[in-house]
Formats: structure tokens, C-alpha cells, sequence
């Protein structure tokens, strides 16, 4: 009897150390891997009390709507504003540091101390958040929407295109607010590009200080009677099932999964087409050899050496 509870004594002090050791460590691996998800949402918090501000005779605000989208699929958007100034589909983005990428490239770099890493183009992101739109409100003219990317957190943006629409900081407001700077003369830094990019008059990117005053210098374009009815249409198609938002965070995962594999091997995860190294103005990167039917490029580090 006394050998029983010696074992007993010595296996339950067995288990007590494991517990001790391996509960702190799970604890903090769970931690890590929803510290991306808590960032975000905190992120679409920030854009959300900053849209509240808005008047709300002109805007109405929507957040978190997920909508269906063909094949089965959905398309989650971070937020939706229907004003008189149009409808905007805004994603917003967390990552601190310096924000580089081209308007077609796939992946965009966020630069911070010495380290970078890269992360999908919110442009092409968006797309596919107003196409889901688009489709829900096929009576509306397609040139009242609009996409916005917000980063929150960033202190530049180093956002290339082939024509950029950006304001001239320099001159006072009486004067040209926009102007369309010149491939030639864009090297020249008169002008400030870190606070705001206007890609074209339909997409732009900023952050997050510079949200509510590019909506509201916007024309309006939509009778104040109509924003309800828009607003309601898209409640009325927002999906709130829970397990249907979790099967839409997998179904990202595992594109996002695919389209990595098929960079390692080399392969462009857009048209399937290989992909060869070429050189830019910082460096090498990849690209499609279907160029310029195929403007798909990533860092080299994505491929397999």
C-alpha cells in the first residue's frame, strides 16, 4: 500500500511539472497566433470611430459585411460607406513602417527597422470586395464606386503606379488641390508621397488622417434619397453566421497556401505562366513572362533557391 502511493505521489508530481512547463508555452503560442487577428480588428476599430465622424445625413456607415459571392464563396469587406459622394468599399490595413509596392503587384513590403515582409496588394484585395458589391447592387453606375486602402498604422507610403494622382502640399488650397505627375518628372521630390496616394480617381490609398477629408472633397454624385435603400440592401445581404465567417477565414488560408506553393515553384499563381527574375530600381524581383498581359511580380525570396 505505502509503494502505491509513493509511485502515485512520484507520477502525479510527473504530471504537475509537465503542466507547469507546457501550459505557459501553449498559452503563449495561442497568443502569437491571434496577436495578426487582434491587430486587425483593433485597426478596423481606429477606421470605424474615425468614420463615425462623419455627417450622417451624407453618410451611412457599415462594418464587418460579408457578402456572397459566386462559386460558393464570400467576400468579407472591412467597411462600406454609402454617401452622396458614392459608395466606397474601404479595406483597412494595421501594419506599421514604411508601406512600398506597385498599384499591379501582388504582394506589397512593409519596412520596419531593418526587417520587411510582404503581404497581399489591398488593391487587388479590394477588387474583388467591389465586383461582390457591384453584383449585390447591379442598378447602380459603376463609376459611383469607389476603393480606399487605410493603413493605420503606417508613416509612409511608397505606392507605385503607372499615373498617379497626388495633391500639391506646397500650394495653398485656393490653388490646383491634384495634379497628374509625369513618369519623368515623379523621381523630382518636390512633392510629398508619403501621407496619401491617389492612384486614379477611383482608388485611392492613405492613412488613416487623411480618411474623412478625401471623402468629404468628393462631388456628390448620389441623391440623400436613395442612401437608405443602398444601405439596407446591403444589410439585408450581409451574412452573420458564424460558421459560415469561419469557413470564409479557410478558404483564405488555404488560397493564400496555394498561391505561395506555386511562387516556390516558380509558377506565376495568377495565369500559371513561369516566372523569371528581373531588375528594377531597387533590386532584383520576380515576374510573369506573360508581361504586360500578366503584370503579376513578388519578391525573389518567395521563390525556392
Amino acid at each position: 500500500m505505502l509503494e502505491f502511493w509513493s509511485n502515485w505521489k512520484i507520477a502525479a508530481a510527473f504530471l504537475a511539472g509537465i503542466v507547469t512547463v507546457a501550459l505557459p508555452l501553449l498559452i503563449a503560442a495561442r497568443w502569437r497566433r491571434g496577436r495578426a487577428a487582434r491587430k486587425g480588428r483593433q485597426g478596423e476599430r481606429k477606421v470605424s470611430r474615425e468614420l463615425s465622424r462623419l455627417r450622417k445625413r451624407d453618410f451611412i456607415i457599415l462594418n464587418d459585411v460579408m457578402l456572397p459571392a459566386p462559386g460558393g464563396r464570400t467576400s468579407q469587406i472591412d467597411h462600406i460607406v454609402v454617401s452622396t459622394r458614392g459608395i466606397f468599399v474601404i479595406e483597412t490595413k494595421s501594419h506599421a513602417g514604411r508601406i512600398s509596392g506597385h498599384e499591379n503587384g501582388q504582394y506589397w513590403q512593409q519596412h520596419l527597422s531593418s526587417q520587411s515582409r510582404s503581404f497581399f496588394n489591398p488593391i487587388l484585395q479590394n477588387r474583388s470586395h467591389i465586383r461582390a458589391l457591384r453584383r449585390l447592387l447591379p442598378k447602380v453606375d459603376g463609376q459611383f464606386f469607389f476603393s480606399a486602402i487605410i493603413f493605420t498604422d503606417a508613416w509612409r507610403l511608397d505606392i507605385k503606379a503607372d499615373d498617379i494622382v497626388v495633391e500639391r502640399t506646397l500650394l495653398p488650397d485656393k490653388h490646383i488641390r491634384r495634379t497628374l505627375i509625369p513618369q519623368e518628372r515623379r523621381k523630382r521630390r518636390w512633392w510629398n508621397p508619403g501621407r496619401e496616394v491617389r492612384l486614379d480617381s477611383h482608388v485611392f490609398v492613405s492613412l488613416l488622417s487623411g480618411l474623412n477629408d478625401e471623402l468629404r472633397r468628393r462631388p456628390k454624385v448620389i441623391g440623400r434619397d436613395s442612401l437608405r435603400q443602398l444601405a439596407e440592401a446591403i444589410r439585408t445581404a450581409n451574412i452573420s453566421d458564424r460558421t459560415a465567417r469561419r469557413e470564409h477565414l479557410g478558404l483564405v488560408a488555404a488560397a493564400s497556401r496555394a498561391a505561395s506553393e506555386r511562387m516556390e515553384r516558380g509558377v506565376c499563381p495568377r495565369c500559371g505562366a513561369p516566372l523569371a527574375i528581373r531588375r528594377g530600381e531597387r533590386g532584383e524581383f520576380a515576374a510573369c513572362t506573360r508581361f504586360p498581359a500578366c503584370r503579376f511580380t513578388c519578391s525573389i525570396d518567395r521563390l525556392r533557391h
